[in-house]
């Protein structure tokens, strides 16, 4: 069988899917009629059939195309066409290259894995799962080295697991059980304790969203958790409500937390020169979006909860000359400026919040891009979550006449509006000027 076979077994298929009307006989019946307009009852075991032998030939096709790459690579096949790698050829035909790279590491590790390569080319094994293998027995043989033997049988105990992330699994748990085994002489740092073993990986997903894992040692794992400790606990809403956020989403929030204090730090290490920072790219030509260096597009609320915080006019200064209006010349608030907001504010001005000065965003009251100023009095301190909720949620905020924040919760147009909320740091039942 060489390519001509596929090709034809490919054309067949095309036929096969191309709609076509309904033919009153069951014999002139194609596999379009199978899948757009299936009988009840009588089409149940022939579309179960079709299922089944799509998946097969998936995983066979899909065999074929990490062994076909891995001997592109044998050949040097990429190189000649400029290409880095067996993925960088794939990804030229159209494969994302999250697949790409699955299907090369699988290809090249196939010879060193035989049990599993029989299974693929039986179409019993799915690649997502050979990679998850090849993974778990990488992860395995870099904590304790594994003979052939060991290896044919470690491949036996994980292609016994239902799914790919049970692989992960049992290979972390054999990883930990043979690392535990070793004579005292070979483990000069315990595996938990062995910092050398740190992995992370860093993806941003289909939607924009960033996803994580990562293996850390047991020290690394125990600053981590307890930096998030104190940043993870509960928030009452501010009627005192439970904080309605799960577990999750309250550690997520709190890993944020870390990562802004990290960035607002003048002593983190340079990237390019410069301190890092988030950078938003703001184009001049209409119909195109803001776009985030690594994460890429977001929308006009996230752009300007990004910008809020950031710098263009008049500089007022207090009797020591120290600025606390740069009006339209700096977007960013100053130093003076937050301590003033500080000192106003106390923290997170949100009702009932409350979070420490070095958790909070300084916000503009009125948007810096709808001509507001940086000044004490178009500004207002805000924990993440908060500033979040102001820019996303629906809350709104204004300077009232005591000159401190108040607060508009959420609401539907055409409906009353709510009562309206005092700062975090306004007590009092009345908003006279001089009240505490």
């Amino acid at each position: 069988m060489d390519a001509t076979h596929l090709d034809t077994f490919i054309d067949a298929l095309i036929d096969e899917l191309t709609p076509v009307p309904a033919p009153e006989d069951d014999a002139d019946r194609r596999l379009c009629h199978l899948l757009d307009s299936p009988r009840r009852v009588l089409d149940e075991q022939p579309l179960l059939a079709v299922l089944v032998a799509a998946v097969t030939a998936r995983n066979l096709l899909d065999h074929v195309i990490a062994q076909a790459v891995a001997a592109t690579e044998r050949m040097g096949i990429p190189a000649r066409k400029q290409l880095r790698s067996g993925a960088d050829l794939l990804t030229s035909l159209g494969v994302a290259p999250g697949a790409a790279h699955r299907a090369a590491r699988v290809g090249r590790a196939a010879h060193t894995l035989p049990a599993l390569t029989r299974a693929q080319r039986l179409g019993g094994v799915g690649i997502e799962f050979a990679d998850a293998v090849g993974k778990g027995i990488t992860h395995i043989d870099n904590r304790v080295p594994l003979s052939e033997e060991d290896r044919a049988k470690v491949v036996t105990k994980l292609m016994i697991q239902t799914t790919p992330a049970q692989v992960a699994e049992k290979a972390r748990a054999m990883a930990i059980d043979k690392a535990g085994a070793q004579p005292e002489d070979d483990q000069s740092v315990p595996v938990a304790e062995n910092s050398d073993l740190n992995e992370m990986t860093v993806v941003v997903t289909e939607e924009g969203r960033v996803a994580a894992t990562f293996d850390v040692d047991a020290l690394t794992g125990e600053e981590l958790l307890t930096a998030l400790d104190p940043l993870c606990r509960p928030i009452p809403l501010p009627d005192g409500s439970p904080d309605p956020r799960p577990v999750g989403k309250r550690r997520a929030d709190a890993l944020g937390q870390l990562v802004r204090t990290y960035l607002s730090h003048s002593h983190r290490p340079m990237s390019g020169g410069v301190l890092p920072h988030v950078s938003l790219i703001r184009p001049a030509a209409a119909g195109f979006v803001d776009t985030l260096g690594f994460t890429g597009p977001v929308s006009a609320v996230t752009a300007d909860l990004i910008t809020c915080d950031s710098t263009l006019g008049t500089v007022i200064v207090d009797g020591n000359g120290a600025p606390l209006d740069v009006g339209r010349s700096e977007r960013l608030f100053t130093p003076a400026i937050r301590k003033g907001l500080a000192v106003r504010d106390g923290g997170c001005a949100h009702p009932g919040c409350g979070r420490p000065v070095s958790w909070c965003d300084a916000h503009h009251i009125i948007p810096w891009g709808s001509d507001g100023t940086t000044s004490i009095d178009n500004g207002v301190l805000l924990c993440r979550r908060h500033h979040t909720a102001i820019h996303h949620g629906g809350w709104q905020v204004y300077l009232g006449p005591d000159r401190h924040p108040w607060f508009i919760p959420p609401h539907k147009p055409g409906e009353a509006e709510p009562a309206h909320l005092r700062s975090h740091a306004r007590r009092t039942m009345t908003d006279l000027p001089t009240a505490a």
